[in-house]
Protein backbone atom coordinates (compact mmCIF):
# COMPACT_ATOMS: atom_id res chain seq x y z
CA UNK A 1 0.00 0.00 0.00
CA UNK A 2 2.55 2.35 0.86
CA UNK A 3 4.13 1.71 -2.63
CA UNK A 4 1.68 3.75 -4.02
CA UNK A 5 1.97 6.81 -2.25
CA UNK A 6 2.06 8.21 1.29
CA UNK A 7 -0.67 7.07 3.29
CA UNK A 8 -2.52 9.03 6.22
CA UNK A 9 -3.48 6.15 7.97
CA UNK A 10 -4.49 2.50 8.10
CA UNK A 11 -7.37 1.52 10.35
CA UNK A 12 -6.81 -2.55 10.50
CA UNK A 13 -10.33 -4.18 11.63
CA UNK A 14 -10.01 -6.99 14.72
CA UNK A 15 -12.66 -9.37 16.44
CA UNK A 16 -12.44 -11.78 19.06
CA UNK A 17 -13.53 -15.58 18.81
CA UNK A 18 -12.87 -17.68 21.71
CA UNK A 19 -9.42 -18.33 22.67
CA UNK A 20 -8.46 -14.62 21.35
CA UNK A 21 -7.59 -11.66 18.73
CA UNK A 22 -8.52 -12.73 14.97
CA UNK A 23 -8.38 -10.46 11.70
CA UNK A 24 -12.06 -9.29 10.29
CA UNK A 25 -9.93 -9.89 6.59
CA UNK A 26 -10.26 -6.03 5.86
CA UNK A 27 -9.18 -2.63 6.73
CA UNK A 28 -9.67 1.30 5.72
CA UNK A 29 -6.15 3.18 4.03
CA UNK A 30 -6.47 6.89 3.96
CA UNK A 31 -3.98 8.61 1.42
CA UNK A 32 -3.28 11.75 0.80
CA UNK A 33 -4.74 12.72 -2.08
CA UNK A 34 -7.85 11.35 -4.25
CA UNK A 35 -5.65 10.45 -7.56
CA UNK A 36 -3.64 8.20 -4.72
CA UNK A 37 -6.24 6.51 -3.62
CA UNK A 38 -7.65 5.98 -7.29
CA UNK A 39 -4.20 4.65 -8.74
CA UNK A 40 -4.10 2.03 -5.46
CA UNK A 41 -7.24 0.61 -6.63
CA UNK A 42 -6.52 0.53 -10.00
CA UNK A 43 -3.23 -1.26 -9.76
CA UNK A 44 -3.39 -3.50 -6.59
CA UNK A 45 -7.28 -4.72 -6.92
CA UNK A 46 -6.65 -8.79 -8.17
CA UNK A 47 -2.83 -8.64 -6.78
CA UNK A 48 -2.28 -12.02 -5.59
CA UNK A 49 -1.34 -12.34 -2.21
CA UNK A 50 -0.70 -16.04 -2.66
CA UNK A 51 -2.16 -19.31 -4.32
CA UNK A 52 -5.40 -18.94 -2.49
CA UNK A 53 -5.66 -15.38 -1.84
CA UNK A 54 -6.60 -12.13 -3.85
CA UNK A 55 -5.87 -8.81 -2.62
CA UNK A 56 -9.49 -6.97 -3.34
CA UNK A 57 -9.07 -2.85 -3.35
CA UNK A 58 -12.56 -0.78 -3.76
CA UNK A 59 -12.85 3.12 -2.87
CA UNK A 60 -15.16 4.25 -0.04
CA UNK A 61 -17.62 5.64 -2.72
CA UNK A 62 -18.40 1.90 -4.26
CA UNK A 63 -19.26 0.83 -1.07
CA UNK A 64 -21.65 3.81 -0.64
CA UNK A 65 -22.86 3.27 -4.66
CA UNK A 66 -23.34 -0.37 -4.60
CA UNK A 67 -24.43 -1.00 -0.69
CA UNK A 68 -26.28 1.91 1.35
CA UNK A 69 -29.70 1.82 2.55
CA UNK A 70 -32.24 0.60 0.00
CA UNK A 71 -29.69 0.05 -2.88
CA UNK A 72 -29.82 -4.11 -1.24
CA UNK A 73 -32.91 -5.57 -0.28
CA UNK A 74 -32.50 -7.25 3.08
CA UNK A 75 -35.01 -9.99 1.95
CA UNK A 76 -33.57 -12.77 -0.70
CA UNK A 77 -35.19 -13.30 -3.43
CA UNK A 78 -34.13 -15.66 -6.02
CA UNK A 79 -32.84 -14.83 -9.52
CA UNK A 80 -35.31 -14.54 -12.32
CA UNK A 81 -33.71 -17.27 -15.08
CA UNK A 82 -34.95 -16.18 -18.33
CA UNK A 83 -36.61 -18.92 -20.75
CA UNK A 84 -34.09 -21.10 -22.57
CA UNK A 85 -33.85 -19.45 -25.97
CA UNK A 86 -32.35 -21.65 -28.90
CA UNK A 87 -29.30 -19.64 -30.79
CA UNK A 88 -28.95 -19.85 -34.45
CA UNK A 89 -25.95 -21.93 -35.09
CA UNK A 90 -22.39 -19.82 -35.52
CA UNK A 91 -20.86 -21.71 -38.37
CA UNK A 92 -23.87 -22.74 -40.61
CA UNK A 93 -22.26 -21.76 -43.59
CA UNK A 94 -20.54 -25.08 -43.41
CA UNK A 95 -23.72 -27.24 -44.34
CA UNK A 96 -24.24 -25.16 -47.78
CA UNK A 97 -25.11 -27.92 -50.15
CA UNK A 98 -22.84 -26.42 -53.11
CA UNK A 99 -19.28 -26.34 -50.30
CA UNK A 100 -19.64 -22.66 -51.36
CA UNK A 101 -17.65 -19.56 -49.62
CA UNK A 102 -18.56 -16.20 -48.54
CA UNK A 103 -17.07 -13.08 -48.85
CA UNK A 104 -17.55 -9.36 -47.15
CA UNK A 105 -17.71 -6.04 -49.37
CA UNK A 106 -17.93 -2.64 -48.06
CA UNK A 107 -18.33 -0.44 -51.11
CA UNK A 108 -19.90 3.59 -49.93
CA UNK A 109 -21.88 3.15 -47.02
CA UNK A 110 -23.01 -0.09 -47.62
CA UNK A 111 -21.54 -3.85 -46.62
CA UNK A 112 -23.22 -6.86 -48.11
CA UNK A 113 -21.80 -10.53 -47.62
CA UNK A 114 -22.04 -12.61 -50.49
CA UNK A 115 -21.84 -16.70 -51.66
CA UNK A 116 -19.45 -17.28 -54.16
CA UNK A 117 -20.81 -18.31 -57.33
CA UNK A 118 -18.01 -19.51 -59.45
CA UNK A 119 -18.67 -17.92 -63.09
CA UNK A 120 -22.08 -16.64 -62.00
CA UNK A 121 -22.84 -13.28 -60.14
CA UNK A 122 -22.24 -13.65 -56.99
CA UNK A 123 -25.47 -14.35 -54.71
CA UNK A 124 -26.34 -11.73 -52.06
CA UNK A 125 -26.93 -12.85 -48.58
CA UNK A 126 -27.62 -9.76 -46.35
CA UNK A 127 -26.97 -6.15 -47.44
CA UNK A 128 -27.07 -4.11 -44.80
CA UNK A 129 -26.92 0.28 -45.23
CA UNK A 130 -24.39 1.94 -42.62
CA UNK A 131 -23.72 -1.22 -40.95
CA UNK A 132 -20.53 -0.47 -39.89
CA UNK A 133 -19.46 3.43 -39.08
CA UNK A 134 -15.39 2.11 -39.62
CA UNK A 135 -14.54 -1.52 -41.35
CA UNK A 136 -15.55 -4.74 -41.11
CA UNK A 137 -13.59 -7.95 -39.79
CA UNK A 138 -14.29 -11.28 -40.16
CA UNK A 139 -12.47 -13.49 -37.13
CA UNK A 140 -10.28 -16.49 -38.35
CA UNK A 141 -12.01 -19.36 -38.41
CA UNK A 142 -15.35 -17.06 -40.31
CA UNK A 143 -17.43 -17.44 -37.29
CA UNK A 144 -18.38 -14.01 -36.29
CA UNK A 145 -18.52 -10.64 -38.32
CA UNK A 146 -17.18 -7.34 -36.05
CA UNK A 147 -18.55 -4.31 -36.78
CA UNK A 148 -16.71 -0.84 -35.87
CA UNK A 149 -18.89 2.03 -33.94
CA UNK A 150 -18.00 5.18 -32.19
CA UNK A 151 -19.58 3.37 -28.85
CA UNK A 152 -17.38 0.24 -29.34
CA UNK A 153 -17.67 -3.26 -31.57
CA UNK A 154 -20.23 -5.36 -32.24
CA UNK A 155 -19.93 -9.02 -33.28
CA UNK A 156 -22.91 -10.48 -35.93
CA UNK A 157 -23.42 -14.20 -36.48
CA UNK A 158 -26.09 -16.72 -37.87
CA UNK A 159 -27.89 -17.37 -40.59
CA UNK A 160 -29.93 -14.13 -39.80
CA UNK A 161 -27.12 -11.71 -38.78
CA UNK A 162 -27.92 -11.47 -35.34
CA UNK A 163 -25.97 -9.52 -33.48
CA UNK A 164 -24.26 -11.72 -30.92
CA UNK A 165 -22.65 -9.42 -28.79
CA UNK A 166 -21.67 -5.60 -28.43
CA UNK A 167 -17.76 -4.98 -26.89
CA UNK A 168 -18.34 -1.97 -25.56
CA UNK A 169 -14.64 0.29 -26.19
CA UNK A 170 -15.82 3.04 -27.33
CA UNK A 171 -13.87 4.91 -29.89
CA UNK A 172 -11.93 1.44 -30.86
CA UNK A 173 -9.39 1.83 -33.50
CA UNK A 174 -8.15 -1.75 -34.13
CA UNK A 175 -9.13 -5.52 -32.90
CA UNK A 176 -7.24 -8.51 -32.85
CA UNK A 177 -8.76 -12.00 -32.26
CA UNK A 178 -7.12 -14.75 -31.20
CA UNK A 179 -6.23 -17.74 -33.21
CA UNK A 180 -9.32 -20.23 -32.28
CA UNK A 181 -11.61 -16.89 -31.32
CA UNK A 182 -11.76 -17.44 -27.89
CA UNK A 183 -10.31 -14.34 -27.03
CA UNK A 184 -10.53 -10.25 -28.61
CA UNK A 185 -8.05 -7.58 -28.11
CA UNK A 186 -9.62 -3.91 -29.01
CA UNK A 187 -7.44 -0.49 -28.91
CA UNK A 188 -8.47 2.78 -29.25
CA UNK A 189 -5.88 5.69 -29.41
CA UNK A 190 -8.33 7.77 -26.90
CA UNK A 191 -7.82 6.98 -23.39
CA UNK A 192 -11.40 5.27 -22.40
CA UNK A 193 -12.96 7.05 -20.10
CA UNK A 194 -15.36 4.85 -17.55
CA UNK A 195 -18.68 6.84 -16.22
CA UNK A 196 -19.70 5.24 -13.09
CA UNK A 197 -22.81 3.54 -13.74
CA UNK A 198 -21.35 1.51 -16.68
CA UNK A 199 -22.98 -1.92 -16.59
CA UNK A 200 -19.75 -3.40 -18.20
CA UNK A 201 -16.60 -1.72 -17.64
CA UNK A 202 -15.25 -0.71 -14.45
CA UNK A 203 -12.85 1.85 -12.67
CA UNK A 204 -10.20 -0.62 -13.80
CA UNK A 205 -10.41 -0.19 -17.24
CA UNK A 206 -10.71 4.18 -16.76
CA UNK A 207 -7.58 5.40 -18.51
CA UNK A 208 -6.65 2.35 -20.70
CA UNK A 209 -6.30 1.65 -24.15
CA UNK A 210 -6.62 -2.04 -24.96
CA UNK A 211 -8.98 -4.05 -23.68
CA UNK A 212 -8.54 -8.21 -23.85
CA UNK A 213 -12.06 -9.43 -23.87
CA UNK A 214 -13.98 -12.79 -23.57
CA UNK A 215 -15.75 -13.38 -26.50
CA UNK A 216 -18.53 -16.23 -25.17
CA UNK A 217 -19.18 -13.97 -22.13
CA UNK A 218 -18.83 -10.62 -23.73
CA UNK A 219 -16.51 -9.65 -20.41
CA UNK A 220 -13.06 -7.70 -19.84
CA UNK A 221 -10.71 -10.10 -18.70
CA UNK A 222 -7.90 -7.08 -18.26
CA UNK A 223 -7.21 -3.88 -19.59
CA UNK A 224 -4.13 -1.79 -20.40
CA UNK A 225 -2.24 1.43 -20.98
CA UNK A 226 -0.17 2.12 -24.38
CA UNK A 227 3.75 1.82 -23.85
CA UNK A 228 5.38 5.39 -24.90
CA UNK A 229 7.26 4.40 -28.30
CA UNK A 230 11.03 4.89 -28.32
CA UNK A 231 12.40 7.45 -30.42
CA UNK A 232 11.94 11.67 -29.99
CA UNK A 233 8.95 13.17 -29.36
CA UNK A 234 9.41 15.87 -31.59
CA UNK A 235 11.74 16.41 -35.08
CA UNK A 236 14.22 19.13 -35.87
CA UNK A 237 11.57 21.76 -36.41
CA UNK A 238 9.75 21.25 -33.33
CA UNK A 239 7.09 19.39 -34.81
CA UNK A 240 5.23 16.18 -33.26
CA UNK A 241 6.61 12.58 -34.63
CA UNK A 242 3.79 10.55 -35.62
CA UNK A 243 4.61 7.16 -34.33
CA UNK A 244 3.32 4.00 -35.85
CA UNK A 245 2.02 1.71 -33.08
CA UNK A 246 2.88 -2.04 -33.49
CA UNK A 247 -0.06 -4.26 -33.97
CA UNK A 248 -0.91 -6.13 -32.82
CA UNK A 249 0.62 -5.46 -29.40
CA UNK A 250 -0.60 -8.73 -27.73
CA UNK A 251 0.59 -11.70 -29.42
CA UNK A 252 -1.19 -14.85 -28.65
CA UNK A 253 0.64 -18.53 -28.56
CA UNK A 254 -0.84 -21.43 -30.67
CA UNK A 255 -3.08 -23.12 -28.31
CA UNK A 256 -4.39 -19.31 -26.49
CA UNK A 257 -2.75 -20.33 -23.32
CA UNK A 258 -0.86 -17.35 -23.11
CA UNK A 259 -0.71 -13.53 -24.66
CA UNK A 260 2.63 -11.51 -24.54
CA UNK A 261 3.52 -8.27 -25.04
CA UNK A 262 6.90 -6.62 -25.36
CA UNK A 263 8.51 -3.59 -23.65
CA UNK A 264 10.53 -2.45 -26.50
CA UNK A 265 14.07 -2.67 -25.68
CA UNK A 266 13.41 -4.18 -22.33
CA UNK A 267 11.32 -7.58 -21.92
CA UNK A 268 8.39 -9.65 -22.41
CA UNK A 269 5.18 -9.89 -20.57
CA UNK A 270 3.57 -13.27 -20.53
CA UNK A 271 0.52 -13.71 -19.05
CA UNK A 272 -1.92 -16.78 -18.56
CA UNK A 273 -5.30 -17.14 -19.86
CA UNK A 274 -8.18 -16.95 -19.07
CA UNK A 275 -7.15 -15.14 -15.71
CA UNK A 276 -4.68 -12.90 -17.42
CA UNK A 277 -2.20 -13.27 -14.65
CA UNK A 278 1.57 -12.76 -15.06
CA UNK A 279 3.33 -15.71 -15.88
CA UNK A 280 5.61 -16.63 -12.58
CA UNK A 281 4.47 -12.93 -11.53
CA UNK A 282 7.52 -11.66 -13.27
CA UNK A 283 8.44 -10.12 -16.47
CA UNK A 284 11.04 -11.78 -18.70
CA UNK A 285 13.95 -9.44 -19.04
CA UNK A 286 15.62 -9.14 -22.14
CA UNK A 287 17.86 -6.14 -22.95
CA UNK A 288 17.24 -4.69 -26.53
CA UNK A 289 14.53 -6.78 -27.69
CA UNK A 290 13.48 -5.66 -30.82
CA UNK A 291 10.91 -8.41 -31.89
CA UNK A 292 9.19 -11.77 -30.86
CA UNK A 293 6.79 -13.82 -32.74
CA UNK A 294 4.95 -16.83 -30.89
CA UNK A 295 5.43 -20.08 -33.16
CA UNK A 296 1.73 -20.56 -34.75
CA UNK A 297 1.11 -24.09 -33.65
CA UNK A 298 2.65 -26.08 -30.93
CA UNK A 299 5.97 -27.36 -30.74
CA UNK A 300 7.09 -31.03 -31.34
CA UNK A 301 11.09 -30.57 -30.42
CA UNK A 302 12.79 -33.76 -31.40
CA UNK A 303 13.40 -35.87 -27.50
CA UNK A 304 10.52 -32.96 -25.77
CA UNK A 305 7.74 -34.67 -24.04
CA UNK A 306 6.31 -32.28 -21.65
CA UNK A 307 4.15 -29.34 -22.55
CA UNK A 308 5.55 -25.92 -24.06
CA UNK A 309 5.03 -23.05 -25.90
CA UNK A 310 7.97 -21.41 -28.13
CA UNK A 311 8.42 -17.90 -29.29
CA UNK A 312 11.41 -16.61 -31.13
CA UNK A 313 12.90 -13.11 -30.27
CA UNK A 314 15.92 -10.88 -31.45
CA UNK A 315 18.22 -8.38 -29.99
CA UNK A 316 20.73 -6.26 -31.90
CA UNK A 317 24.42 -5.64 -31.93
CA UNK A 318 25.19 -2.87 -28.90
CA UNK A 319 29.27 -2.39 -28.44
CA UNK A 320 31.23 -5.26 -28.67
CA UNK A 321 28.11 -7.86 -27.95
CA UNK A 322 27.02 -9.42 -31.17
CA UNK A 323 23.10 -9.80 -32.50
CA UNK A 324 21.17 -12.63 -31.02
CA UNK A 325 18.20 -14.58 -32.18
CA UNK A 326 17.06 -16.87 -29.36
CA UNK A 327 13.85 -19.49 -28.79
CA UNK A 328 12.66 -19.16 -25.37
CA UNK A 329 10.16 -22.18 -24.14
CA UNK A 330 7.09 -21.46 -22.21
CA UNK A 331 6.50 -21.88 -19.30
CA UNK A 332 9.50 -22.77 -17.94
CA UNK A 333 11.17 -19.87 -19.89
CA UNK A 334 14.11 -21.69 -20.81
CA UNK A 335 16.67 -21.02 -23.57
CA UNK A 336 16.60 -23.80 -26.32
CA UNK A 337 18.88 -22.16 -28.67
CA UNK A 338 20.46 -18.66 -29.13
CA UNK A 339 22.54 -18.13 -32.54
CA UNK A 340 25.12 -15.17 -32.95
CA UNK A 341 25.10 -12.25 -35.59
CA UNK A 342 27.27 -9.78 -36.58
CA UNK A 343 27.27 -6.72 -38.89
CA UNK A 344 23.35 -6.99 -38.69
CA UNK A 345 21.50 -3.83 -39.81
CA UNK A 346 18.06 -5.41 -39.28
CA UNK A 347 16.24 -8.91 -38.90
CA UNK A 348 12.78 -10.48 -39.50
CA UNK A 349 11.59 -13.49 -38.10
CA UNK A 350 9.02 -15.46 -40.39
CA UNK A 351 7.67 -19.26 -38.41
CA UNK A 352 6.54 -21.48 -40.74
CA UNK A 353 2.86 -22.76 -40.25
CA UNK A 354 3.48 -26.14 -38.69
CA UNK A 355 5.98 -24.52 -37.05
CA UNK A 356 8.94 -26.67 -38.51
CA UNK A 357 11.16 -24.45 -38.98
CA UNK A 358 11.78 -20.06 -37.92
CA UNK A 359 13.73 -18.61 -40.94
CA UNK A 360 15.97 -15.18 -39.71
CA UNK A 361 15.81 -12.82 -42.20
CA UNK A 362 18.75 -10.93 -41.64
CA UNK A 363 19.70 -7.79 -43.33
CA UNK A 364 23.94 -7.17 -42.59
CA UNK A 365 25.76 -4.20 -43.80
CA UNK A 366 29.30 -4.15 -45.19
CA UNK A 367 32.31 -3.10 -43.47
CA UNK A 368 31.82 0.69 -45.09
CA UNK A 369 27.76 0.10 -44.04
CA UNK A 370 27.26 1.33 -47.56
CA UNK A 371 25.39 -1.84 -48.80
CA UNK A 372 23.17 -4.22 -47.73
CA UNK A 373 22.83 -8.03 -48.87
CA UNK A 374 20.40 -10.80 -46.52
CA UNK A 375 21.29 -13.89 -45.76
CA UNK A 376 18.76 -16.92 -44.30
CA UNK A 377 18.76 -18.45 -40.74
CA UNK A 378 16.86 -21.34 -41.06
CA UNK A 379 16.24 -23.06 -37.40
CA UNK A 380 14.78 -26.52 -37.81
CA UNK A 381 13.15 -26.52 -34.71
CA UNK A 382 12.10 -30.14 -34.68
CA UNK A 383 15.50 -31.57 -35.11
CA UNK A 384 17.64 -32.80 -32.23
CA UNK A 385 19.40 -29.48 -31.01
CA UNK A 386 17.75 -27.68 -33.38
CA UNK A 387 20.28 -27.05 -35.60
CA UNK A 388 20.38 -23.64 -38.13
CA UNK A 389 21.38 -23.86 -41.65
CA UNK A 390 22.28 -20.45 -43.40
CA UNK A 391 21.64 -19.54 -46.41
CA UNK A 392 24.17 -17.15 -47.59
CA UNK A 393 23.96 -17.43 -51.35
CA UNK A 394 21.80 -14.59 -51.76
CA UNK A 395 23.47 -10.98 -53.13
CA UNK A 396 21.15 -8.77 -52.83
CA UNK A 397 18.43 -7.38 -50.16
CA UNK A 398 15.41 -9.66 -49.47
CA UNK A 399 12.29 -7.25 -49.14
CA UNK A 400 9.70 -10.05 -48.98
CA UNK A 401 9.34 -13.80 -47.78
CA UNK A 402 7.02 -16.16 -47.29
CA UNK A 403 7.29 -19.92 -46.28
CA UNK A 404 4.76 -21.86 -48.02
CA UNK A 405 1.60 -23.59 -46.10
CA UNK A 406 2.14 -26.83 -44.44
CA UNK A 407 4.96 -27.07 -46.61
CA UNK A 408 8.71 -26.38 -46.62
CA UNK A 409 9.59 -24.35 -49.51
CA UNK A 410 9.88 -20.81 -49.95
CA UNK A 411 9.53 -18.19 -52.19
CA UNK A 412 11.37 -14.54 -51.50
CA UNK A 413 11.87 -11.18 -53.75
CA UNK A 414 15.28 -9.15 -53.59
CA UNK A 415 15.96 -5.88 -54.94
CA UNK A 416 19.48 -4.27 -55.37
CA UNK A 417 19.20 -1.62 -53.67
CA UNK A 418 16.37 -1.63 -51.23
CA UNK A 419 14.44 1.92 -50.75
CA UNK A 420 13.89 3.48 -47.49
CA UNK A 421 10.82 5.44 -48.40
CA UNK A 422 8.43 4.42 -51.43
CA UNK A 423 9.54 6.08 -54.86
CA UNK A 424 7.58 7.27 -57.98
CA UNK A 425 9.36 4.35 -59.75
CA UNK A 426 10.10 1.59 -57.40
CA UNK A 427 13.24 -0.06 -58.09
CA UNK A 428 13.19 -3.80 -60.33
CA UNK A 429 13.18 -6.58 -58.43
CA UNK A 430 13.69 -10.53 -58.46
CA UNK A 431 11.74 -13.59 -57.90
CA UNK A 432 13.27 -16.47 -56.39
CA UNK A 433 12.23 -19.87 -55.14
CA UNK A 434 13.82 -22.12 -52.71
CA UNK A 435 12.85 -25.63 -51.60
CA UNK A 436 14.92 -28.85 -49.84
CA UNK A 437 16.87 -31.55 -52.37
CA UNK A 438 15.85 -34.93 -51.98
CA UNK A 439 16.78 -36.62 -49.32
CA UNK A 440 16.87 -40.60 -47.99
CA UNK A 441 14.39 -41.70 -44.99
CA UNK A 442 11.91 -39.08 -43.26
CA UNK A 443 14.93 -36.21 -42.67
CA UNK A 444 14.14 -33.00 -45.11
CA UNK A 445 17.24 -32.33 -47.23
CA UNK A 446 19.29 -29.04 -47.34
CA UNK A 447 17.39 -25.96 -48.74
CA UNK A 448 18.42 -25.57 -52.34
CA UNK A 449 18.11 -22.35 -55.17
CA UNK A 450 15.31 -23.80 -57.73
CA UNK A 451 15.41 -20.72 -59.80
CA UNK A 452 15.47 -16.81 -60.00
CA UNK A 453 13.24 -14.35 -62.43
CA UNK A 454 14.68 -11.22 -63.08
CA UNK A 455 13.72 -7.96 -64.16
CA UNK A 456 10.48 -7.60 -62.15
CA UNK A 457 8.73 -5.21 -60.26
CA UNK A 458 6.58 -7.65 -58.17
CA UNK A 459 6.51 -6.86 -54.37
CA UNK A 460 4.32 -9.26 -52.26
CA UNK A 461 3.93 -13.09 -51.84
CA UNK A 462 0.98 -14.99 -51.41
CA UNK A 463 0.73 -18.06 -50.70
CA UNK A 464 -2.34 -20.80 -51.19
CA UNK A 465 -3.79 -21.73 -47.68
CA UNK A 466 -3.16 -25.18 -48.91
CA UNK A 467 0.28 -24.85 -50.36
CA UNK A 468 1.96 -26.11 -53.99
CA UNK A 469 0.05 -22.40 -55.89
CA UNK A 470 1.49 -18.92 -55.28
CA UNK A 471 0.96 -16.17 -56.61
CA UNK A 472 3.93 -12.93 -56.72
CA UNK A 473 2.22 -9.49 -57.46
CA UNK A 474 2.42 -5.91 -57.71
CA UNK A 475 0.18 -3.69 -55.60
CA UNK A 476 0.22 -0.24 -54.91
CA UNK A 477 2.34 0.69 -58.20
CA UNK A 478 0.89 2.91 -61.21
CA UNK A 479 3.39 1.41 -63.21
CA UNK A 480 2.82 -2.57 -62.86
CA UNK A 481 0.05 -4.59 -61.66
CA UNK A 482 0.86 -8.07 -62.22
CA UNK A 483 -0.46 -11.01 -60.86
CA UNK A 484 1.83 -14.37 -61.32
CA UNK A 485 0.83 -17.62 -60.92
CA UNK A 486 2.96 -20.31 -60.42
CA UNK A 487 2.55 -23.95 -59.52
CA UNK A 488 5.75 -25.90 -57.44
CA UNK A 489 4.31 -29.37 -57.97
CA UNK A 490 3.61 -29.11 -61.66
CA UNK A 491 2.75 -32.52 -63.08
CA UNK A 492 5.05 -31.97 -66.53
CA UNK A 493 8.16 -32.57 -67.34
CA UNK A 494 11.30 -31.66 -64.95
CA UNK A 495 14.06 -30.00 -66.22
CA UNK A 496 17.20 -32.12 -65.59
CA UNK A 497 18.99 -29.66 -63.70
CA UNK A 498 16.35 -29.79 -61.28
CA UNK A 499 15.47 -33.90 -60.68
CA UNK A 500 16.74 -33.78 -57.10
CA UNK A 501 14.78 -31.15 -55.91
CA UNK A 502 11.64 -31.87 -54.12
CA UNK A 503 9.62 -29.21 -56.55
CA UNK A 504 8.73 -29.07 -59.92
CA UNK A 505 8.29 -25.14 -60.90
CA UNK A 506 6.17 -23.94 -63.70
CA UNK A 507 4.73 -20.48 -64.32
CA UNK A 508 0.67 -20.61 -64.94
CA UNK A 509 -0.02 -17.48 -65.95
CA UNK A 510 -0.27 -13.89 -65.32
CA UNK A 511 -2.89 -11.59 -64.65
CA UNK A 512 -3.67 -8.37 -64.19
CA UNK A 513 -5.56 -5.64 -62.07
CA UNK A 514 -5.02 -1.82 -62.73
CA UNK A 515 -4.61 -0.35 -59.29
CA UNK A 516 -4.52 -3.77 -56.83
CA UNK A 517 -4.60 -2.96 -53.29
CA UNK A 518 -5.42 -6.36 -51.75
CA UNK A 519 -4.83 -9.86 -52.59
CA UNK A 520 -6.37 -12.95 -51.08
CA UNK A 521 -6.84 -16.52 -51.34
CA UNK A 522 -10.29 -18.48 -50.27
CA UNK A 523 -9.45 -21.20 -47.28
CA UNK A 524 -9.86 -23.73 -50.12
CA UNK A 525 -7.20 -22.67 -52.27
CA UNK A 526 -9.85 -22.70 -55.02
CA UNK A 527 -10.29 -19.14 -55.76
CA UNK A 528 -7.60 -15.92 -55.37
CA UNK A 529 -9.48 -12.21 -55.25
CA UNK A 530 -7.96 -9.24 -55.78
CA UNK A 531 -9.25 -5.76 -54.96
CA UNK A 532 -8.21 -2.34 -55.11
CA UNK A 533 -9.21 0.15 -52.32
CA UNK A 534 -9.39 3.64 -51.87
CA UNK A 535 -7.88 3.04 -48.18
CA UNK A 536 -4.84 2.60 -49.64
CA UNK A 537 -5.13 5.10 -53.01
CA UNK A 538 -7.97 6.80 -55.24
CA UNK A 539 -8.35 4.55 -58.88
CA UNK A 540 -10.96 6.11 -61.04
CA UNK A 541 -13.28 3.12 -60.62
CA UNK A 542 -11.80 0.51 -58.02
CA UNK A 543 -13.29 -3.07 -58.47
CA UNK A 544 -12.59 -6.55 -56.68
CA UNK A 545 -11.88 -9.39 -59.68
CA UNK A 546 -12.33 -12.79 -58.46
CA UNK A 547 -9.71 -15.33 -60.22
CA UNK A 548 -9.86 -19.47 -59.99
CA UNK A 549 -6.14 -20.42 -58.69
CA UNK A 550 -5.90 -23.56 -61.24
CA UNK A 551 -7.02 -21.54 -64.42
CA UNK A 552 -5.81 -17.57 -63.33
CA UNK A 553 -8.57 -15.73 -65.30
CA UNK A 554 -10.90 -13.39 -64.26
CA UNK A 555 -14.64 -14.42 -63.63
CA UNK A 556 -16.18 -11.60 -61.67
CA UNK A 557 -15.57 -7.74 -61.93
CA UNK A 558 -17.50 -6.00 -59.51
CA UNK A 559 -18.21 -2.00 -60.28
CA UNK A 560 -20.84 -0.55 -58.08
CA UNK A 561 -20.60 2.95 -58.87
CA UNK A 562 -19.08 3.69 -55.32
CA UNK A 563 -15.70 3.71 -54.09
CA UNK A 564 -14.16 0.14 -52.53
CA UNK A 565 -13.58 0.56 -49.51
CA UNK A 566 -13.17 -2.96 -48.52
CA UNK A 567 -13.59 -6.61 -49.92
CA UNK A 568 -12.34 -8.99 -47.03
CA UNK A 569 -13.05 -12.23 -45.48
CA UNK A 570 -11.33 -11.64 -42.49
CA UNK A 571 -7.73 -12.23 -40.83
CA UNK A 572 -5.76 -9.11 -41.98
CA UNK A 573 -7.15 -5.94 -41.66
CA UNK A 574 -8.50 -4.49 -44.19
CA UNK A 575 -7.93 -6.65 -46.96
CA UNK A 576 -9.70 -9.59 -48.10
CA UNK A 577 -10.45 -12.81 -46.88
CA UNK A 578 -13.18 -15.97 -47.96
CA UNK A 579 -15.17 -17.49 -45.01
CA UNK A 580 -13.74 -20.82 -44.35
CA UNK A 581 -15.84 -23.46 -45.61
CA UNK A 582 -14.33 -26.30 -43.49
CA UNK A 583 -13.51 -26.28 -39.78
CA UNK A 584 -9.63 -25.72 -39.44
Amino acid sequence: MAKMGCQKGMHRLCGTHGIGLYSARFAFVEYATAQQAVEATKKLNGTPLDKKHTLAVNKLTDIDRYGREGRVDDEYHPPELDDFAEREHLRWWLGDPNGRDQFVMHRGESVGVYWNKKKDTPENIIDRHAWTEMFVQWSPLGTYLATMHARGVQLWGGPNWQRIHRIPHPFCNLIDFSPGEKYLTTWSFKPIEVAEDDPVLSMEEDGKNYIIWDVATGKPLRSFQTHDLPGPTEDENGQPVKKKIPWPAFKWSADEKYVARMLDGQSISVYELPKMVLLDKTTIKIESIRDFEWAPASPQRDGIKSYEQLFCFWTPEIGSNPAKVGLMSIPSKEIVRTRNLFSVTDAKLHWQSQAAYVCVKVDRHSKSKKSLATNLEIFRVREKGVPVEVVDSIKDTVINFAWEPKGDRFCLITAAEAPLVPTAVPPKTSVSFFCPEKSKGASVGNFKHIRTIDRKNSNTIYWSPKGRFVVVATLLSQQSSDLDFWDLDYEGEKPEAEKDLTANLQHMNTADHYGVTEIEWDPTGRYVASSASVWKHAVSHPKPSLLPSYAPTSLLHHDSGNPLINLSDGERLPPLRLQRRTPP
